[in-house]
């Protein structure tokens, strides 16, 4: 009776670790679920945070009046062509 009673204590303190083993795949897989979860939100959240954007940038560009460039009002300059080089 005692060496099944050792056997039986034995076997229990190896399943332990299948237990232990059990709990910490179903606690990763819900951390898992959590995350990805979480990753869904960002996603979400960056899409909305880049029309946002885009969207100001487009007002932004149409308020913006357009800027006078400083030599639009000097007349242009007169283009000097090179002299003809006649060899002799």
């Amino acid at each position: 009776m005692e060496t099944l009673k050792k056997a039986w204590n034995w076997l229990l303190g190896k399943t332990t670790v299948d237990e232990k083993i059990k709990e910490t795949i179903t606690e990763v897989k819900k951390e898992v679920s959590e995350v990805k979860a979480a990753i869904k939100e960002v996603k979400v959240a960056v899409k909305k945070a880049i029309k946002e954007t885009s969207d100001v940038v487009d007002v932004i560009q149409k308020a913006a009046p357009k800027k006078k460039r400083y030599y639009a009002n000097k007349k242009p300059a007169t283009k000097v062509e090179p002299k003809a080089v006649v060899k002799k």
